[in-house]
Formats: C-alpha cells, sequence, structure tokens
C-alpha cells in the first residue's frame, strides 16, 4: 500500500482529502502543523507528501519541502495551496514535483 502524506491547517480540508486518498486505496498519514508532518515524515517515510505551504505561515511549509527533499530525494512532494505566489521565485519552487 503506497504510503501518503497530507499536511494542511485546515482540518477539515485536511479530513475530506483524507477521506478521498484512502478510499483509493493509500495509507494516509495527516497532520494539521509542521512539527506533526516531520514526525509522520520520519516514523512513516511516506512515497508522497500533499502540502500546503502556509501552515500558517510560509516559511512553514518552505521549511518542510527542504526538509524532507533532503531525507528522501526521491519522495513526491505536492504543494497544493491558495497561495501558489508563496513559491515563486524561491528555490523550494525547484523542490517540488507539482503545484
Amino acid at each position: 500500500m503506497l504510503r501518503l502524506l497530507l499536511v494542511d491547517d485546515d482540518r477539515d480540508g485536511l479530513e475530506i482529502r483524507r477521506l478521498i486518498f484512502a478510499r483509493e486505496g493509500y495509507q494516509v498519514f495527516a497532520e494539521c502543523d509542521a512539527d506533526g508532518a516531520r514526525r509522520a515524515f520520519t516514523e512513516n517515510s511516506p512515497r508522497i507528501v500533499v502540502l500546503d505551504v502556509r501552515l500558517p505561515r510560509s516559511e512553514d511549509g518552505l521549511a518542510l519541502i527542504r526538509e524532507f527533499r533532503v531525507l528522501a530525494p526521491g519522495v513526491r512532494i505536492i504543494v497544493l495551496s491558495g497561495w501558489t505566489g508563496d513559491l515563486h521565485g524561491r528555490a523550494e519552487a525547484a523542490m517540488v514535483d507539482a503545484v
């Protein structure tokens, strides 16, 4: 079963996405803050990460992108955000697989 980490500080949206991915057969780990995301990432070694950049600050999501890329260079990182401009002109934009 493919492991997926969802990270979003919007708990309702996080739960909806968790249900959708679980129904599709993913083993889903859902976290609503950067500290929980770090813990879940190291404990579960997900193959895919779907995260919001603002958790609630954009610096939180950008730091996670950098950390996850170093810890697991092959992990797929997908940014799901209403504020995609937070990545514009940033090195982290080249570290994600999709926005």
